[in-house]
């Protein structure tokens, strides 16, 4: 255990921003539905379009934390999630929200990979 009592506190904050995402989307495809009028199925794939998006830069990140530093990748990330996400908010069309969404999913990917080998990388990550 860490002699620093808070020093894992920004791991799990950047975690959960990152994994903050995949908690949403059944909201999220629940508005595409009622707003863009997409049916079920076609708000499900802009759902699956940011889970994809999301596991995209989960396997291309995660083992290369080490060579980038973490601060970078997890800032990147998170800018990319708040870009994406608002972007894809306040689209009008849906191209856009799917860009939007496809990019906010590569952020929040991106933040959890790092978050995970940070907190992997720990002596006692349980």
């Amino acid at each position: 255990m860490s002699s620093r009592p808070g020093a894992a506190w920004p791991l799990v904050a950047v975690f959960t921003a990152g994994y903050l995402a995949s908690y949403l989307l059944p909201t999220v495809v629940g508005r595409l539905s009622a707003h863009l009028g997409l049916s079920p199925a076609q708000a499900g794939l802009v759902g699956s379009a940011l889970l994809l998006s999301s596991a995209g830069a989960g396997f291309a990140l995660a083992g290369r934390v080490e060579r980038f530093g973490a601060r970078t990748p997890a800032r990147a990330g998170l800018i990319l999630a708040a870009v994406g996400y608002g972007c894809a908010a306040l689209a009008g069309s849906v191209p856009l929200v799917v860009l939007g969404v496809m990019v906010g999913g590569f952020g929040s990917g991106t933040a959890t990979a790092v978050a995970a080998s940070g907190i992997a990388a720990r002596r006692d990550p349980h």
